[in-house]
């Protein structure tokens, strides 16, 4: 389904009609431009899809407030010729990180959390190699990925099955590589203590709270955080593997991360992500506020620009990292808002542009590389320059 301003294909865009007496502002409308450059990734994503570049794929972009496109493309799986539409669930993999952000964040406001609070406050039986190091530790260290922790520590321990609770004791043997805050180092473990700190706090378990806290205020109502909602799901692309050019095999669906559900476990559809986007883009003023969103994307520590990932973004000039985010600078006095994930036969990119009020984020049941070139390709089509 193609969505212009929520409302279907047209080549005539007019604001709505609104009474003279709503408080509410008229729209500002995207640009024919901007609306040509929406129908040529359309157009784009079609053909890979035709092309065998990934078995399927789901398609949000938002701006100012609107819903441009919320669509899918291709099979569900390849073995069944169910579609993809913008209600079907994918693994999100990394992006969840965002989302744990956006989760503490309301916490944050509702003073149930602070984001400099030290993490053994809530969880006392955690232990780092040093007693400094623990005690230092806070909540925006964890989110930010400056634990001092080396890059990826257990990161294997979570891929064969282990829960944080499990892995938690594991942390005090190993050797840290800086002090809190001053180094960056990406986790998966260390990162989803966040979901052990919520579930202290709140007396709640971490997918409750995503329940309570997000999707159900956004409205986000394919979203969900368990392989038990994922298989419950009639409407959910399989994972898949390449076995060939345009030749994919599927998977069953992995356990993988939904044991550190924080760092890679929500399932969502195109349709929740463009609720979530407009609400990282300022436009649920009631449910986050723009001092929270700001406190998600500053830059927070400076990580070199060597991933693979971006080997595509031509402007790129350096790379930050936020509370849950990548903080892109292009050189042009603008900051982006990103993160890309891959878990167990999905990738996923997301993009957002605060200043433009522009979002844009791309699923795939596949691992294909069309996800590293597809934002940037997208944003290279636009009028506005990035």
């Amino acid at each position: 389904m193609f969505l212009v301003l929520a409302l279907g294909i047209s080549t005539q865009v007019t604001a709505p009609e609104m009474p003279v007496s709503s408080p509410l502002p008229i729209p500002v409308l995207p640009s024919p431009e901007t609306l040509g450059a929406v129908r040529d990734f359309d157009d784009y994503i079609e053909q890979a899809i035709a092309q065998g570049l990934a078995p399927g794929a789901a398609v949000a972009i938002v701006q100012n407030g609107q819903t441009l496109l919320a669509k899918g493309y291709g099979r569900c799986s390849v073995l069944d010729p169910q579609t993809v539409n913008e209600h079907t669930i994918f693994r999100i993999a990394s992006l969840s990180k965002s989302i744990a952000a956006f989760l503490t964040g309301r916490l944050v406001e509702k003073e149930v959390l602070n984001w400099n609070d030290p993490v053994d406050k809530y969880l006392p039986q955690l232990c780092l190699k040093t007693d400094d190091q623990t005690q230092g530790l806070q909540l925006s260290h964890l989110l930010s990925h400056t634990t001092g922790l080396p890059y990826h520590t257990y990161t294997d321990q979570i891929e064969v099955g282990k829960t944080i609770p499990e892995i938690m004791p594991l942390l005090a043997d190993i050797e840290l590589i800086g002090k809190e805050g001053t180094v960056y180092s990406y986790q998966n473990a260390a990162f989803s203590l966040i979901g052990e700190v919520i579930g202290s706090a709140t007396g709640c378990s971490y997918e409750e709270n995503l329940d309570f806290e997000v999707f159900e205020p956004l409205g986000m109502t394919d979203a969900s955080a368990s392989l038990s909602a994922f298989r419950a799901n009639p409407n959910a692309a399989m994972p898949h593997k390449a076995n060939g050019i345009g030749i994919w095999k599927q998977l069953a669906p992995s356990p993988r991360y939904y044991n550190a559900a924080p760092a890679g476990g929500v399932n969502a559809s195109a349709a929740d992500m463009a609720k979530y986007m407009l609400a990282m883009l300022g436009n649920r003023p009631d449910l986050i506020a723009d001092e929270t969103l700001s406190e998600l994307g500053k830059p927070r520590i400076y990580t070199p620009v060597r991933y693979r990932y971006f080997n595509n973004w031509e402007n790129l000039k350096k790379v930050y990292y936020g509370l849950g985010w990548r903080v892109l600078d292009l050189g042009n006095g603008e900051t982006l808002l990103y993160h890309g994930g891959y878990v167990a036969g999905y990738r996923s990119e997301i993009l957002l542009s605060p200043k433009k009020g522009l979002g844009i984020c791309v699923l795939f049941n596949g691992a294909t590389d069309i996800s590293d070139e597809c934002i940037p390709r997208f944003l290279g089509s636009l009028p506005e320059a990035f």
